[in-house]
């Protein structure tokens, strides 16, 4: 109590005997007039899928709305409009233009960041709340505007609205995501399955046909793979061959065994093999049980049997990769080689006698 009551004599003193005070003025770029004076560098974001062609109309409106919006305030300058296109606003990794508008700003080239909707800069909430306090604590600070509400984050009231706002766009992309994951199971269980284009297959539509070049490649993969043959080694032989990869570069280990353990070249179709474990991040994982798969047997046209598949996954969980003293080669009664165009007809292996 006593020292409350000092702190409150120290004050009364303090105004009853004034002491002189020196008051030194803003340096000359730093007054609130002079700031009004200069010309406002401002950079309008915004974000768009571009799934159909609506969307796509959509994106290149919000582009050219904006280059008109700035042209009517002569104390604006453009910066530039940066634009992600078909990117989700659920995170901001991957985000390329926003990446670097962020940078720009860091670099003192923009004042104002403009755009439509809280959704449009980020759905969630850490995110967008840190992003904007970030943008305010630079010299000088960034305001981000937000066109539909009306909301400049460097006002005093601006950050509290923009935490409330920021929370239910959030809210509504949880609500979302929830949609869709709904969507996708109840595919699941009609047994409609989402395929993207595969090697050894011709995709047209929701229908595979098979691909008679591609799927000789396929055939040969597990022929010497169930003969024994190391994965390495596989890959030595399609890539002395000049056989093109499902990406057109090299055989790598990693295609060859995803091939090898990939059960649509049997004919079958396994749903909801991975999950998404966070909305924000999108990071996916391989699902270990911890929700239910869907399967779908014979959905499509088989390109190897189901006892090679069966025995191929036998081999590939008790694989270690093994040190061989073969060479494998492609060839003809004459030797020579026969893969170009996918005819493949043998294959011989010989030991290495060194």
């Amino acid at each position: 109590m006593s020292d409350k009551f000092d702190k409150q004599m120290q004050i009364k003193d303090a105004f009853e005997n004034r002491i002189d005070v020196e008051y030194i003025p803003p340096k000359a770029g730093y007054t609130k007039e002079e700031d009004s004076e200069k010309p406002l560098r401002v950079a309008p974001y915004c974000r768009v899928s571009t799934d159909t062609e609506n969307q796509r109309a959509s994106y290149e409106t919000q582009i050219q709305a904006y280059k008109e919006y700035v042209n009517k305030h002569p104390d604006w300058i453009l910066v530039d409009i940066y634009a992600d296109e078909g990117i989700s606003g659920t995170s901001l990794k991957n985000r390329d233009d926003f990446a670097r508008m962020i940078e720009d700003c860091k670099s003192g080239k923009i004042d104002m960041i403009i755009t439509k909707n809280i959704s449009r800069f980020a759905r969630n909430v850490v995110d967008c709340v840190v992003t904007a306090r970030m943008l305010k604590s630079l010299n000088p600070p960034v305001a981000i505007y937000f066109e539909d509400v009306g909301i400049n984050t460097v006002t005093q009231t601006g950050e509290l609205l923009l935490v409330v706002l920021a929370a239910i766009a959030q809210g509504e992309s949880e609500t979302k995501s929830a949609s869709v994951k709904w969507g996708f199971q109840k595919r699941f269980e009609a047994g409609l399955p989402k395929i993207s284009p595969l090697y050894g297959y011709i995709k047209n539509g929701r229908e595979l046909s098979i691909h008679e070049g591609q799927s000789a490649v396929v055939r040969l993969i597990y022929q010497m793979f169930l003969d024994k043959y190391s994965i390495s080694h596989i890959c030595m032989v399609l890539n002395s061959q000049c056989v093109p990869s499902p990406r057109g570069v090299s055989w790598t280990y990693s295609t060859v065994k995803n091939i090898l353990s990939n059960e649509k070249y049997c004919g079958d179709v396994i749903m909801q093999k991975t999950i998404t474990v966070d909305l924000f991040s999108h990071k996916s994982i391989k699902n270990d049980g911890r929700v239910g798969m869907y399967k779908v047997r014979d959905h499509h046209p088989a390109i190897i049997t189901k006892k090679d598949w069966t025995d191929a996954q036998i081999r590939l969980r008790s694989l270690s990769e093994e040190q061989y003293t073969w060479e494998y080669w492609l060839s003809d009664e004459t030797g020579e080689p026969i893969l170009s165009g996918f005819s493949i007809v043998r294959l011989h292996h010989r030991e290495d006698k060194k």
